[in-house]
């Protein structure tokens, strides 16, 4: 079999799968969520450390998801979940 044939033919596939998601509602939203100030703060504060800090990894997540959520609600799609995350010490 000729595999210098087969390429295209993967990588043609391989475009059309991965980019079928990138309009939606919650990728944009995702991305919405990364360009929130309070989401960059924290991140860069996060990359200074040499040793997993639980608070700050946790304010991190917790930004993120808010600045999400906030964006779903606005453009109308219904945000999973419902319960507040527990946080453990």
């Amino acid at each position: 079999m000729r595999w210098h044939g087969v390429w295209p033919l993967v990588l043609v596939l391989a475009g059309c799968v991965s980019g079928g998601q990138a309009n939606t509602p919650e990728a944009e939203c995702r991305r919405q969520a990364y360009d929130d100030p309070t989401v960059k703060n924290l991140a860069i504060q996060n990359l200074g450390r040499s040793a997993p800090n639980p608070d700050t990894d946790f304010a991190y997540n917790k930004a993120f998801r808010d600045a999400n959520q906030a964006c779903l609600r606005q453009k109308g799609v219904l945000v999973r979940g419902g319960v507040e995350s527990v946080r453990t010490q």
